[in-house]
């Protein structure tokens, strides 16, 4: 952790960055480097694909590409997902999906996460959703090339704070499904950052208790989720009626707790 002339607070983990480099025999000067850490086209299973060449631990590189993901690199965490889903049965496509990564390590080891607080005590949850993003790439007999992906960012003062990419566990019937099923996600991990946030203000001396004080904002850009969450229960929409259920203690949590739902243009989703 380093302080810049500027006066931001910037984490690296280059150290770790030099090990994932070295275990994967891309630390030498001749490696060449990527710009991005994965492909256009999501990574499948690859059942009949080519046997692993075993020349690294993959899934000793993974748990290190884990750890740095959660940490101080979020841009790398979906493609980090993605091949930590195949531990347990690597194909040699998975593995130079890992070398990329490591590429695009490579070609920005020096960066990192930069924390530049605002003036104003907020926070911000950007929840969204991928629908069905790996059918027509997985096999049709798979049922995971059905799933959605769930992704959100949580800041606290404009500074990232929690950062998720992920399949969901059930499989969504519509992209309002998804959407909403990526927004449940988001607020079982928003709602214990309010707190923690609550708790250091009064420690600090701010008064957190007061929504005027403190903004929490859901920045969401599905027409359908947004109107589901600011419909108070027991009522629900007639798109949501099969899944309202389960969705109504999210719900009461955003109006008890004065959280404000703001639309978001797709192309400016976090």
């Amino acid at each position: 952790m380093t302080k810049t002339e500027e006066g931001l607070i910037e984490m690296k983990q280059t150290g770790l960055i030099d090990r994932v480099l070295d275990a994967l025999g891309l630390d030498t000067k001749y490696a060449t480097s990527k710009w991005t850490p994965a492909e256009g086209k999501p990574l499948t299973k690859d059942e009949h694909g080519e046997p692993p060449q075993g020349s690294f631990s993959y899934s000793s590189v993974v748990g290190m590409l884990l750890y740095l993901a959660g940490h101080t690199r979020p841009d790398i965490a979906y493609a980090v997902n993605c091949c930590a889903r195949y531990m347990f049965n690597p194909r040699l496509s998975h593995e130079q999906a890992l070398k990329r990564i490591g590429r695009y390590l490579k070609a920005t080891r020096d960066k990192g996460l930069i924390l530049n607080p605002s003036g104003k005590l907020k926070v911000d949850a950007y929840p969204d959703a991928d629908f069905a993003g790996l059918y027509g790439y997985e096999s049709n007999s798979d049922p995971a090339c059905a799933k959605s992906r769930t992704g959100f960012l949580i800041t606290v003062s404009d500074c990232p704070m929690v950062w998720v990419s992920k399949l969901q566990t059930e499989t969504a019937l519509s992209t309002m499904e998804a959407e909403v099923n990526a927004l449940a996600h988001c607020c079982r991990e928003l709602f214990p950052v309010i707190d923690i946030v609550s708790e250091i203000g009064k420690t600090v001396g701010l008064e957190t208790d007061n929504m005027s004080t403190m903004h929490v904002s859901i920045h969401e850009d599905n027409a359908g989720a947004l109107v589901l969450a600011e419909t108070l229960p027991p009522q629900f929409t007639p798109r949501s009626k099969y899944y309202a259920i389960k969705t109504v203690w999210f719900r009461e949590e955003i109006h008890k707790r004065g959280v404000k739902l703001l639309k978001i243009e797709t192309v400016e989703q976090l």
